[in-house]
């Protein structure tokens, strides 16, 4: 444009008189800017350098030439030697479109993109929702999808898991039923059987031994729930009266080797959870102490149990595990048997806290709340 414009400028000066020709440069599309405000506006901007050649044309023809852009028009400045300067608008304006469109196109392209990749990861928020669900045991839930990507196949790979569980977790439920129902039928045939002998002392001891057999197979109960994680409390308040009342029935047999010392508290637990962790604890301190007695005492914060015998072989968590401690039968390692396995884990589920520790010749447990 400054080329141009240059030469429409030179074409257009009359060699006579050394004037400009306005109706040529009319002809040619320029017009002359004579708004006082535009003038001032246009004359205060900047003035791109000029090339040395064109400075050596303008010096040899005593007058300059700028060209300068201003919204969508170009305009020519040309400034002679003592006079005012002359504002002509150029017969050309910028391209502008270019310059819209690109900014759009990319402000699209960019918007487009995020929704594309939004669109793409939204299913990730319902996949985490179900893994939530399943988390917290709900094992009917479906995450399939009909889609290609990565993430579909993500979801799928994962609905085939949650229906392998779940087909596990029924066979395990129906497996543990019929075990039961085949244990507790002999049971209940061999308490009704106890019943008909004569011989009171027999009764006692039969009686004894069924009514052990039916604890032992709600603790079995009891620990594979635990392990699948699927015991779930019913917590109420309670006074600690009540709840060691029903750890003492439970040991009928053994309440004159039970010694206790409560003080009024209020318990924030399940009744016959925390009841049957008390009632573990009290049995096999009777088991394990030497002289067959234990004591039960609490305070607003801790519940105490203690008897008399050696210290634990072990820590206290190999204790929690069931069965065999490396590789030797419990009795023969100190070990508490189920018990204290399903004591540890109903405290914990309690958000409470198993401790223990040996002093002189006695044992000390307690559950702090």
């Amino acid at each position: 444009m400054h080329d141009y414009s240059h030469l429409a400028v030179r074409s257009s000066v009359d060699p006579f008189t050394k004037q400009l020709d306005f109706s040529k440069l009319d002809e040619m599309g320029f017009i002359l800017v004579e708004d006082k405000k535009l003038r001032e506006k246009l004359l205060s901007l900047p003035k791109p350098p000029r090339p040395f050649p064109i400075r050596q044309m303008e010096e040899k023809m005593r007058f300059a030439l700028d060209v300068i852009p201003y919204g969508i028009h170009i305009y020519a400045i040309l400034q002679k030697r003592n006079d005012e300067p002359v504002i002509l608008e150029v017969p050309f304006e910028k391209e502008v479109f270019p310059q819209i469109l690109f900014p759009f196109l990319t402000f699209a392209f960019v918007i487009f993109l995020y929704i594309g990749i939004i669109r793409s990861i939204l299913p990730l928020k319902t996949l985490r929702e179900k893994i939530k669900y399943f988390a917290n045991g709900d094992y009917d839930i479906t995450c399939k999808s009909t889609k290609k990507d990565e993430i579909a196949a993500l979801a799928n790979e994962f609905d085939s898991a949650v229906i392998k569980i779940k087909a596990l977790r029924d066979s395990r439920q129906l497996f543990l039923r019929n075990i039961m129902h085949e244990l507790k039928t002999p049971i209940t045939k061999g308490k009704l059987a106890a019943e008909m002998i004569e011989d009171a002392t027999y009764t006692k001891i039969l009686q004894n031994v069924f009514k052990r057999q039916e604890a032992l197979l709600e603790e079995f109960s009891r620990i594979e729930k635990l392990s699948a994680d699927e015991l779930k409390l019913e917590i109420k308040h309670y006074h600690i009266e009540d709840v060691v009342d029903f750890a003492l029935d439970i040991l009928d047999d053994k309440q004159e080797s039970i010694t206790c010392k409560l003080t009024p508290a209020e318990l924030h637990v399940d009744f016959e959870l925390f009841g049957v962790a008390l009632k573990n604890l009290l049995d096999n301190g009777v088991n394990y102490s030497t002289d067959h007695h234990v004591f039960l005492c609490n305070d607003a914060k801790s519940i105490t149990i203690s008897n008399k015998g050696p210290a634990l072989e072990f820590s206290l968590e190999r204790y929690a595990e069931p069965y065999f401690l490396e590789g030797k039968k419990q009795k023969s390692s100190r070990g508490l048997g189920f018990g204290l396995f399903i004591t540890w884990h109903v405290i914990r589920l309690h958000g409470m806290k198993l401790a223990y520790k040996h002093e002189g010749d006695t044992n000390y447990f307690y559950i702090y709340m």
